[in-house]
């Protein structure tokens, strides 16, 4: 049994040490809302294996130490968690499409205060990363404002709140640019 045990946690290992990880900000441009590319979504929620893919990223989740990687890690979780729910939502499948939006807007928040909390440490947050969080941000809202409008019933009261969530997020993001 304690072969098994390892067997596996070395594998879950390799996966995570091999993994491409690609953090948001290599996907942010300078320009405005409409350039700011999405990562690729991956596997969706209802795949039987998504449960390992969650598994992987707490487990990288939790080896972040450094706040503004977090950040970073964060950012790109936020935004695979909407590339997701914009699959979900196409799929017709709205109320798994609602609840990931929403864990990924709780994954964006995290990493506005880990911005926070990096800030208040004295550390030096790249411009660059400041603007990945100001393009992710308004491209969520843009997003977020097309679905709202195809939505209906309680997923539409759902997605309005995760829409103005993201509202404030675009405040609390010019607020860490000053």
């Amino acid at each position: 049994m304690k072969k098994i045990i390892l067997l596996i946690a070395y594998s879950l290992l390799l996966i995570v040490m091999f993994s491409n990880i690609a953090f948001a900000q290599e996907t942010a441009t300078e320009s405005a809302k409409n350039n700011y590319q999405l990562p690729f979504p991956g596997l969706l929620p209802d795949n039987p294996l998504y449960s390992l893919k969650v598994f992987r990223d707490r487990i990288i989740e939790f080896l972040i130490a450094d706040p503004i990687k977090k950040a970073e890690f964060d950012l790109l979780s936020a935004d695979k968690r909407l590339a997701i729910g914009i699959a979900l939502f196409d799929k017709k499948k709205y109320e798994l499409s609602e609840t990931t939006i929403s864990k990924g807007e709780n994954y964006f928040e995290d990493g506005i205060k880990n911005l926070g909390i990096a800030r208040r440490e004295g550390r030096q947050i790249d411009t660059s990363l400041l603007v990945a969080f100001d393009s992710s941000a308004r491209k969520h809202k843009e997003i977020l404002e097309g679905i709202v409008v195809r939505a209906s019933g309680e997923t539409k009261k759902k997605l309005t709140k995760s829409l103005k969530r993201v509202t404030e997020f675009v405040e609390m993001v010019n607020k860490l640019k000053l």
